[in-house]
């Protein structure tokens, strides 16, 4: 786009041409010269066509309409590598230093059409990290603050995964896995503070872990 484009407006628009190279994006062209690239929704969404009189207003909504769309597309990229937060999209978009206003924009938007949901993504974070990562509740819960999830709703969802499991089977495969290295350690009373404060690492409450602290140590022995 050339730099003295709004300069040579108002004009009219004399021809829209698919691009070679991305069959998605059109090419404006005002007076027989070419003005600027567009997606196929700024297309729609500003009506764009051949005879419409391109004015230095219009011509700063196209670019401000390329500029959201620039900004989506990058949001439901990364929305198609994995789920994510909403704030985690938003800290990732200012970081590519996209304007904040556009992004809190894109991102109501796509609140609102169901492509992000903290809600949801916090009970299925919670599900992966416990069967996948065997992680407790307080190693789930401080991850999703720090992903912008809000306390009230990781609470509910690291609660819907806990409030009904049985934690010994998972200590005695966590603990088994490191049976040897808790071996080394010959003195009990030193040995039995690794068991515990290796499972408080990995998120599980002291209450949870004395409560199978006895049968722990009896299998590390075996």
């Amino acid at each position: 786009m050339s730099d003295d484009a709004e300069h040579n407006l108002p004009g009219l628009i004399s021809s829209i041409a698919v691009q070679k190279r991305n069959k998605e994006r059109y090419s404006i062209f005002v007076n027989e010269e070419f003005l600027m690239g567009v997606s196929e929704q700024t297309l729609i969404s500003l009506n764009l066509r051949k005879g419409i009189e391109v004015t230095p207003t219009l011509y700063r909504k196209m670019q401000g309409e390329e500029g959201r769309f620039e900004v989506k597309a990058y949001i439901i990229k990364l929305l198609g590598r994995r789920d994510h937060a909403r704030r985690e999209l938003q800290t990732k978009a200012l970081k590519k230093e996209y304007p904040r206003e556009v992004i809190h924009e894109v991102l109501d938007e796509l609140e609102a059409q169901g492509y992000i949901d903290d809600t949801a993504f916090a009970k299925k974070y919670a599900v992966d990290k416990f069967r996948l990562n065997s992680w407790g509740p307080a190693k789930i819960k401080a991850h999703l603050y720090k992903k912008g999830i809000q306390r009230s709703v990781a609470r509910k969802s690291v609660n819907a995964v806990f409030n009904d499991e049985d934690l010994e089977e998972t200590f005695i495969h966590l603990i088994s896995k490191r049976k040897s290295h808790f071996l080394r350690e010959e003195h009990l009373l030193k040995r039995k503070k690794k068991v515990v404060d290796y499972l408080a690492r990995k998120g599980f409450r002291s209450s949870s872990i004395y409560r199978s602290i006895d049968k722990l140590m009896k299998i590390i022995e075996k």
